[in-house]
């Protein structure tokens, strides 16, 4: 029974992969640990009762809370999720996405290399094939005209978040190369899917659609983003943490690259054919500016060759399947609800 802790273990992508990983793997165990005790995610929910799953509330700024964890469990593997993650509180409030993101993924990665090392490329016997896999974001690239950025460009962010994810980035990358180290950075577009948070893209559309709310879309919804289907994502993780190369970056793209825009208009006709109002719910949409003004639109692409090449891994679900299938999920709780 390996022993593998789960950093940001509440968010949208960690929950996901604690409960794929668990229904996958009988020969896992999970300790998750994440800043916030509170709205436990639905899928995590049944996992209390599981002997394979422990849940510890530590925030990742606590060195000593987590180097508690590691020396309690005697920790195999990490995945690395926790991180704060939006860009427009990183712009209010960069000190803590420095904090978090950058010393707090430091925090994380020294333990690791406590509990696992000797001495640097000297790893204990027992941690032998122990691994880190961070999770990173394709916006430490920064943003293109046009083309699609790839592992070999250099970082460009343009954000506090995506300086602070660049940040750790390098970090990880460093402890690879310091101490040799078992690491793998998996750096991820924007993914979608049931079960995620309230405040992002998709879901604020979808909400605002069904409650007959004005549909704000900021930038003349010019700006563009790969997206990434939540299954997807998860095979994308779970190829990398067995087969990836130690001391690689793979970018996980979804091969959809979409304007705001026509993300919310495919939304709004999906709900026009499955759950009609009055008037179409593109009726509803309102051009506005972001709090801080106008901006220049910002186009996000990246390619995934390398992970195609070297993994043999391809995102199976298509934009406007993934979509059907999150609508279709939300509408599902939506009539849950209204029962309730």
């Amino acid at each position: 029974m390996r022993t593998m802790l789960v950093t940001g273990s509440h968010g949208f992508l960690g929950s996901h992969f604690i409960h794929e990983l668990l229904v996958k793997y009988p020969a896992y165990q999970v300790v998750a640990i994440d800043r916030e005790a509170d709205k436990v995610p639905e899928l995590l929910r049944p996992l209390f009762a599981n002997k394979r799953y422990v849940f510890h509330q530590v925030d990742i700024r606590n060195s000593d809370a987590v180097a508690q964890v590691f020396e309690h469990y005697e920790i195999n593997d990490v995945i690395h999720f926790a991180a704060k993650t939006h860009v427009g509180e990183s712009m209010r409030n960069p000190g803590i996405f420095a904090e978090t993101n950058v010393l707090g993924t430091f925090h994380v990665l020294d333990c690791a290399r406590k509990q696992w090392m000797d001495g640097p490329f000297e790893p204990k016997a027992r941690y032998a094939d122990s691994r880190f896999l961070h999770i990173s974001t394709d916006q430490v690239y920064g943003p293109r005209d046009h083309g699609f950025a790839d592992e070999t460009m250099k970082y460009d962010p343009i954000s506090p978040y995506a300086a602070s994810k660049a940040s750790s980035d390098l970090m990880v990358s460093g402890f690879h190369e310091s101490y040799g180290m078992d690491t793998v950075i998996l750096q991820a577009p924007n993914v979608y899917g049931p079960h995620q948070q309230d405040d992002k893209l998709i879901p604020i559309i979808l909400q605002k659609a069904l409650t007959g709310s004005v549909i704000p879309v900021y930038s003349g919804g010019e700006d563009v983003h790969d997206w990434l289907y939540i299954a997807d994502f998860w095979r994308a993780a779970d190829t990398m943490f067995h087969l990836g190369e130690a001391g690689e970056t793979y970018l996980a793209g979804g091969e959809a690259p979409l304007k705001t825009i026509d993300i919310v208009e495919r939304i709004c006709a999906a709900l026009d054919r499955h759950f009609p109002g009055n008037d179409s719910y593109t009726k509803h949409i309102r051009f506005v500016e972001p709090a801080g003004g106008a901006k220049a639109p910002h186009r996000f692409a990246v390619s995934a060759e390398k992970l195609k090449q070297q993994l043999d891994f391809v995102p199976e679900t298509e934009f406007g399947q993934g979509i059907q299938d999150t609508i279709e999920w939300t509408l599902s709780k939506k009539r849950l609800w209204e029962v309730v």
